[in-house]
């Protein structure tokens, strides 16, 4: 009984985050991802605990955008994936868990609201990191003012 009772209690005290499942195709692409994630885990603690609580499987495809493909899993674009900045993948990987995170939780949002606040989220990591290349900062600026325009957000 008593170690039915330790068993518990340790089962209980985890916090419930998992190991993602990246998928290996090749040309490194699972290292990156890897290392995207390491690189979150050291500028935002945060964000990183936020993708092991909504995502176990990274994997990958031929689209021109990365998205997610269900309820846990965030897919990289090749064209992304080809680009070599480790940056680039870890705010992929920010910005798509923003929106598996409003899936998890059953927000109810517009969808260019949606993708506002993902870039808002994705930029709001980036400017933690002190060695970035400026033209990340400026494509999330670039977004987000579309979507103001668009959804005629006065900040």
């Amino acid at each position: 009984m008593k170690k039915l009772l330790i068993i518990l209690i340790l089962l209980i005290s985890t916090n419930g985050f998992s190991q993602i499942r990246v998928e290996d195709i090749g040309d490194n692409w699972k290292s990156k991802v890897n290392i995207a994630l390491d690189t979150i885990k050291k500028y935002d603690i945060e964000k990183y605990e936020n993708i092991l609580k909504v995502c176990n499987h990274v994997t990958f495809w031929n689209g021109n955008f990365s998205t997610t493909e269900d309820s846990t899993t965030i897919m990289i674009s090749q064209k992304d994936m080809l680009i070599d900045n480790i940056f680039n993948v870890a705010a992929i990987l920010v910005h798509e868990s923003y929106h598996l995170g409003v899936l998890k939780y059953g927000l109810k949002l517009n969808n260019d609201y949606e993708e506002y606040l993902a870039y808002r989220y994705e930029y709001s990591f980036l400017m933690k990191i002190p060695t970035l290349n400026i033209k990340l900062l400026e494509f999330d600026i670039k977004m987000m003012d579309y979507y103001k325009k668009k959804l005629n957000i006065q900040e």
